[in-house]
């Protein structure tokens, strides 16, 4: 047995409520090393389960982990395993299942069960689960009928597919979620502190598909002698002596990298999923008790490996997938006594045409900046107060801290009333707020917001606050992109506060005019630096986005 953290009882809570609203299809968003398979472990005991209870899982580490982690949340139940040559039995109560096994097309496996077998069925690693192997399981179950009183629970560190197919396809509604930076703060996980370590070989002519590289094309240009020896380079400056996972482009290229390891002192092996069974387990035994230090892996680390001792991360194959490389990096987040923290290392490649995940664009930084070694939350939340004190701030030729610091010495106070990138889409005054929505400021405390959620959905809602002082939301609309979720917006305001139209024109003439001082003594007074010239209009949207961060902040 083990106690649950309060937000991991605070999650099973919220799939309790949102299940009685009604919700029956759910998602729970929770980093890697937070403790996911402990929560869907309590749920039978939560729940006070009457039927049997479905994992579905695909991967034998994660069938594994999850059986340990129901035998001990759950000593008197009997858990079962559906996988290969291992069959579950009539009398378990909890079946953990490879999805392979039991969705393969013209398989007899799932045949085995009932439609009716399972009142809960749990989706590990739920970002996989628009695949047609598991639709095809949860079809057989009966989770997609309106009427159905099953619980279906996905539970996943990444709810962005590199592709561009939504989780709502299967899922209705994230009832529980925690981002990497909140668990971080509480000390559930780690710090994470960033170095860049600059190739120069060119990725342009890499073709991309499902929104990330081609391998074959990719392992071309990284898996080279000279480009294995600077990641090498960079591990012995920066992580020397430290249990280090190095992730790469594909087999070749983890067996290559090792080589150059080896050759140069360092202890390593290379792990992959089709190696034998055994020589896998024995590696990374002995990268556990520290005999190896160094593990080099193609597409096997990167779900289902529980090892709190890995202190540093080597990102030897770039990624265009957000969700790719936050697996890549939560493999080292896990807390262990005397761990300091996790170092992780981006060896960034040329690119004109690419956009590259990095560690500090997984946390909202610049793709381009380099942490040099510092921590990037403590970074990130740097920058955060410096956006809030100087808006206008210019972060594009800033690479470093010290060039945003250096930049505050000769602020350049230049602003636009409108984003970028919805001046095509719009006329309409539309700001941009500090959590990455848009909002539309109307009449009195109305206005219409834009914000993006996890299911990869733009909302269009219109916000107000009731004369009790209870706030309104109300959804107007739900689309697949910014600029089909502008239009739906502008068209409701034209349609339903169509006198309001005069006010609401980015083009009007008072919105260039002189800000008052009325609106410069408020923006003092908010903590605000006010450039000369400050028009109407821009001192207007720097007063929305001051109140905004104000109340996020419960001011």
């Amino acid at each position: 047995m083990f106690a649950l953290r309060d937000y991991q009882r605070q999650c099973l809570e919220a799939i309790e409520k949102a299940y009685w609203k009604g919700v029956r299809r759910q998602l729970v968003c929770l980093p890697t090393g937070s403790g996911k398979t402990v929560v869907f472990a309590h749920l039978p005991q939560h729940l006070r389960m009457k039927k049997r209870m479905l994992v579905l899982a695909h991967r034998e580490e994660l069938l594994d982990q999850a059986v340990d982690k129901f035998r001990r949340a759950n000593p008197d139940l009997r858990v079962g395993v559906e996988q290969a040559e291992r069959r579950a039995g009539d009398e378990d109560q909890v079946v953990v299942a490879s999805v392979q096994t039991l969705g393969r097309e013209g398989g007899g496996r799932l045949g085995r069960f009932p439609a009716e077998a399972f009142s809960i069925v749990v989706v590990d690693e739920a970002h996989h689960a628009v695949a047609e192997s598991y639709r095809r399981v949860l079809a057989h179950f009966g989770l997609f009928a309106p009427e159905t009183k099953k619980l279906l629970v996905g539970v996943t560190a990444t709810p962005r597919r590199g592709d561009d197919r939504g989780l709502d396809e299967v899922f209705q509604e994230i009832v529980y979620r925690k981002t990497i930076r909140e668990m971080i703060d509480s000390k559930v996980l780690c710090g994470v502190a960033g170095w860049r370590a600059e190739t120069g070989t060119s990725l342009d002519g890499v073709a991309t598909r499902l929104g990330d590289f081609v391998p074959g094309q990719l392992a071309d240009r990284v898996n080279v002698p000279a480009r294995n020896r600077l990641v090498v380079a960079a591990y012995r400056e920066e992580l020397e002596g430290r249990r280090t996972l190095a992730f790469c482009v594909d087999v070749q290229h983890a067996i290559d990298l090792a080589s150059e390891f080896r050759a140069a002192g360092v202890t390593c092996l290379p792990v992959w999923g089709d190696m034998p069974r055994e020589r896998r387990v024995e590696a990374l035994a002995a990268f556990s008790r520290g005999e190896v230090k160094v593990l080099t892996n193609c597409n096997v680390l990167t779900e289902g490996y529980d090892e709190p001792l890995v202190e540093g991360v080597l990102l030897a194959r770039p990624t265009k997938s957000a969700l790719l490389y936050a697996q890549m990096v939560g493999r080292g987040l896990r807390t262990a006594p005397g761990k300091g923290g996790l170092t992780v290392i981006d060896i960034v490649d040329a690119t004109r045409k690419h956009s590259l995940v990095s560690l500090p664009t997984l946390f909202g930084l610049p793709e381009n900046f380099d942490l040099k070694g510092k921590d990037v939350v403590e970074t990130a939340k740097e920058l955060e107060r410096i956006r809030i004190r100087h808006p206008y701030l210019k972060f594009g030729e800033a690479h470093t801290v010290e060039d945003v610091r250096a930049l505050l010495k000769k602020i350049d106070l230049l602003s636009t009333e409108v984003p970028e990138e919805l001046a095509y889409m719009t006329d309409l005054a539309w700001i941009p707020m500090p959590d990455g929505s848009y909002r539309l400021c109307l009449a009195g405390k109305e206005h219409v917001s834009i914000a993006e959620n996890l299911l990869g959905q733009i909302e269009v809602e219109r916000r107000d606050i009731q004369p009790s002082g209870r706030p309104i939301r109300v959804r107007l609309a739900l689309a697949r992109s910014l600029e089909k979720a502008v239009h739906a917006a502008d068209h409701w305001v034209r349609e339903e506060r169509g006198g309001q139209i005069g006010l609401l024109n980015r083009f009007t003439r008072w919105r260039r005019e002189a800000a008052t001082p009325k609106q410069v003594a408020l923006l003092e007074s908010l903590g605000q630096a006010v450039k000369p010239g400050l028009s109407k209009g821009e001192a207007a949207m720097l007063i929305t986005q001051a109140f905004a961060r104000k109340g996020m902040r419960g001011g």
